[in-house]
Parts: structure tokens; C-alpha cells; sequence
């Protein structure tokens, strides 16, 4: 997949594209205004440290935004069900409750958060946070 992101945007040299886990990210403390992930939360092996790692990475005054699938919905929480027994990579789906519940714990300020349906019955949630002092 980064190899294909490199060919998309090789018209844009200041485009630069890492493979790392979410736990140890290869970056300094205090180098980005905006962390975002999307489609992999559910893949994360230890979501909190995933969090406290976007939070080191964050400048004070920066931003998280995280896209994920949410449990909230049955599909979703059909697919969880399914890919846990099928997919040893994933790790699990969470509910909006569950994962505010982890930004919170991980010492971020929630501020913008809603779930929506992804064309007919595939359930979404976005959270934008900040840092906490």
C-alpha cells in the first residue's frame, strides 16, 4: 500500500510516507499539528498506547482525527464477531461510548465526535481531539 501511495503522489515531493506501528512512532516529540487515522484503529494492538504516541507526537496546540468503523451499528458488530475468529491481524471494533472512553483515558479533550451510516448499512464514527495540557 505505501507503494502505491509513492506513485500517487510522487508529483509532490514533500509527501513522505513511513511503515511503523502506532505504539512506537519514528517521529520527534512535538512535530505534527494534525495526526489522523483512518479504516485502522480496529487493527491497533494497544489502542492507549497508539493514543499516548499521537499524543507525544502532537504539538501542544494539535489535533487528532480518527475515522474508525463503530460497533454501534450491527453490521459492524457482525463484522467484529467474524473477523475476530477470522482475521488474526484485527483486534476488535469499537462502540462510540468505548472509544471516547479510551481518547479520554489516553488524556485527550474530545472536541467534535459523531457516527454516521457509510453508503446503506455500514456504521462510521469520527472524533476530532486535543491534546490536554
Amino acid at each position: 500500500m505505501l507503494l502505491v501511495a509513492q506513485q500517487k503522489l510522487q508529483a509532490y515531493p514533500h509527501v513522505s510516507f513511513y511503515n511503523a506501528s502506532a505504539s512506537t512512532l519514528p517521529f520527534e516529540n512535538n512535530s505534527f499539528d494534525v495526526v489522523v487515522s483512518a479504516n485502522s484503529f480496529h487493527y491497533f494492538d494497544d489502542p492507549n498506547a497508539a493514543l499516548v504516541e499521537m499524543k507525544r507526537v502532537l504539538k501542544p496546540d494539535g489535533k487528532v482525527i480518527i475515522l474508525d468503523w463503530c460497533k454501534d451499528y450491527l453490521l459492524c458488530r457482525l463484522c467484529d464477531f467474524i473477523l475476530k475468529l477470522v482475521d488474526p491481524a484485527y483486534k476488535q471494533c469499537y462502540s462510540q461510548f468505548e472509544f471516547h472512553n479510551l481518547l479520554k483515558s489516553a488524556q485527550f479533550d474530545i472536541e467534535r465526535a459523531t457516527k454516521f451510516h457509510f453508503g446503506v448499512v455500514w456504521g462510521m464514527m469520527v472524533a476530532t481531539a486535543t491534546p490536554q495540557p
